[in-house]
């Protein structure tokens, strides 16, 4: 074995030992090994790598580590706009007017890491975010790799999971069901005729269903579990909305539900047509039910939960302050959503924690905005304070499936995380969240957030 060789091997054991935190290990290659710049952000990057594989017993496979893991700063002479570039990336022009950019910086203060924490990849750069242990409804430790991007997220999560470990792991309740929904529209001229539909419809709806359910949603164990008749209207114009409301326990559902729902458009035209059931017009009603869009009638996703429970004075110690402070702080988010955005609440910094797990793992859904709406709850239990979130609507489907390919690289990456079913993910999700919610808030309290220098 090569000196580097046993210097990675080295580094890594200080890595699962505690006694070197992951995103030091740049700075101890340089100050302690006397690794040159910028060969020391390969040997960490490398070491995080080989402590990963110890941890969970993989090998990586498909996420590459670039020849130089850094970037480079340049800088162009016409605007002096700083450009930050992937070491390999040979494009050095300002796209902004087209001048030749110039190195920027000297020595080494031109490298920086490409991402904190990085352990490898060339699309996406993947962050190493320490472990978090769960119990509850799933009983197991995730290796957290995440797509976070720029920034000291990764870190603060790493941090936040290392908080939450050392008070005995998060206890997370994860729904049984997934849900998905889709809705038929009519448009009829009196309310009379809408009435007629109603009847017709219900009298037809026991048969329909199991038409739908066989011929779209076995496949993954699907099933139709409710049916609601919603009335609306727009001065002349009379609408029904015939919701369908489905539940898979280990898939996404929502492609299958909609083509189900198509059928029985169909299915329901010819019906109407038959018994003479006069109506303007009918649609798939896509607006109705939540179509990736957050709201409290939300009917798609899974619900999932994960908190931590604290002696109160454990907790004021951690956050320099009194427990009254805390509930203060949750006061002002939640005061801040309900007057500036109105409507219903929700809290939370799911909108940047939890794309960087779908990101990661590249699994179905891919526009995942309503798995990121979250509420942050904070609840007094005799001398104990608990911190949690809740994801009430967090969409997935973790298999390789005809829902939605997953490639190599990112079901690697699921394979590291320990995530193996739906459900898992959604408590690796609710976990991760919470590691960083109780750190970000402890770290606002004491007023380190954000804090210049």
């Amino acid at each position: 074995m090569s000196d580097k060789g046993k210097i990675i091997d080295e580094i890594a054991g200080k890595i699962k030992s505690g006694e070197i935190q992951p995103w030091k290990t740049e700075s101890v290659l340089l100050e302690e090994y006397n690794i040159e710049f910028p060969e020391h952000f390969r040997l960490g990057t490398l070491s995080r790598r080989k402590n990963i594989e110890e941890l969970t017993g993989y090998k990586f496979n498909y996420i590459e580590l670039p020849e130089k893991p850094y970037l480079m700063q340049w800088r162009c002479p016409k605007d002096n706009s700083i450009w930050h570039l992937e070491a390999r990336d040979m494009d050095t022009t300002c796209t902004f007017c087209g001048s030749t950019l110039g190195p920027h910086g000297t020595g080494e203060e031109r490298y920086l890491p490409l991402v904190n924490n990085y352990i490898g990849g060339k699309e996406e750069y993947y962050s190493y975010a320490g472990q978090i242990k769960v119990f509850g409804d799933v009983d197991k430790t995730f290796t957290n790799i995440l797509a976070y991007g720029p920034g000291f997220g990764s870190i603060g999560i790493s941090v936040g999971c290392f908080r939450v470990n050392k008070l005995g792991g998060a206890e997370v309740k994860v729904a049984r069901w997934a849900g998905a929904a889709r809705n038929l529209g009519y448009v009829f001229e009196s309310d009379e005729e809408r009435e007629k539909a109603v009847v017709v419809a219900k009298e037809f709806l026991p048969a329909l269903r199991k038409e739908m359910e066989e011929k779209y949603l076995t496949e993954f164990s699907g099933e139709i579990y409710e049916i609601e008749f919603v009335r609306r209207q727009h001065h002349s114009q009379y609408f029904l909305y015939i919701c369908f409301y489905s539940r898979f326990e280990h898939a996404r559902g929502h492609g299958d539900t909609s083509s189900a729902v198509g059928f029985a458009r169909g299915r329901m035209d010819t019906i109407f047509n038959e018994k003479g059931v006069k109506y303007i017009q009918s649609i798939i009603a896509m607006g109705f039910d939540g179509d990736l869009k957050p709201s409290p009638r939300n009917r798609r996703g899974r619900y999932v939960s994960a908190q931590v429970r604290v002696p109160i004075s454990d907790y004021e110690k951690m956050s320099k302050t009194s427990i009254d402070s805390l509930f203060s702080y949750m006061e002002i988010d939640r005061q801040g959503v309900i007057q500036e955005q109105g409507g219903f609440l929700y809290s939370g910094m799911g909108g940047e924690i939890i794309p960087a797990l779908y990101r990661g793992t590249k699994v179905n859904p891919r526009p995942y905005n309503v798995s990121c709406t979250e509420n942050v709850y904070v609840e007094i239990k005799g001398d104990d304070v608990i911190f949690g979130v809740e994801l009430p609507n967090l969409e997935v489907g973790a298999a390789s499936s005809r829902e939605g390919l997953i490639c190599p690289t990112a079901r690697e990456v699921l394979k590291f995380m320990g995530i193996g079913t739906s459900k898992e993910f959604a408590a690796a999700a609710a976990a991760i969240t919470l590691a960083g919610e109780f750190n970000f808030t402890l770290l606002h309290l004491r007023g380190e957030m954000y804090a210049s220098k």
